[in-house]
């Protein structure tokens, strides 16, 4: 006898629980197909961190021994001659700023970066001469400035248009 009690308890419980559950069960699909703009926020969150990688993507390939790389990142397939022999983004100022096109299929990049810029000493003058006789025929120093660049989305996602330091 106490299995037939056990076997009806525990029908029962299931079907008290089916009975409970069904209400939720009828509200999830509302849940889903109510568009309070989430989609759109999940997908602008999607763009900014693809955008971000990208970013970081570059700093890397740009101050690699072989820039070369950097080609396949731009729509255009050719890398640009920034003219600095080293760029990095400086974490403690700010995060990057990006801003979105109405259409969400272009955007712009502002970030602050330190580049470190190098000139070479071409003169002919007495004092230019005598530093490359010395062996230093450059002279190197670091400059804070703006890395603006102009991102692109297509099929394959996001491509640089344009990079420059401002």
């Amino acid at each position: 006898m106490s299995e037939t009690m056990t076997g009806t308890d525990r029908r029962s419980f299931l079907k008290t629980g089916a009975i409970a559950a069904a209400p939720l069960a009828a509200l999830a699909p509302v849940a889903a197909l109510a568009d309070d703009g989430s989609k759109a926020r999940l997908a602008r969150i999607e763009d900014e961190r693809a955008i971000e990688a990208l970013e970081r993507e570059l700093l890397r390939r740009l101050n690699a021994p072989d820039t070369g790389r950097c080609a396949e990142m731009f729509a255009c397939g050719k890398a640009p001659d920034l003219g600095a022999v080293s760029i990095r983004a400086d974490l403690a100022r700010a995060e990057s700023e990006i801003a979105f096109a109405d259409d969400a299929k272009s955007a712009t990049l502002r970030r602050t970066v330190s580049a470190e810029r190098e000139i070479h000493f071409t003169g002919n003058t007495t004092v230019e001469q005598m530093v490359r006789l010395q062996g230093h025929g450059s002279h190197r120093h670091v400059e804070d400035r703006t890395l603006v660049a102009r991102l692109s989305k297509n099929k394959d996602g996001w491509r640089f248009e344009t990079v420059e330091l401002a």
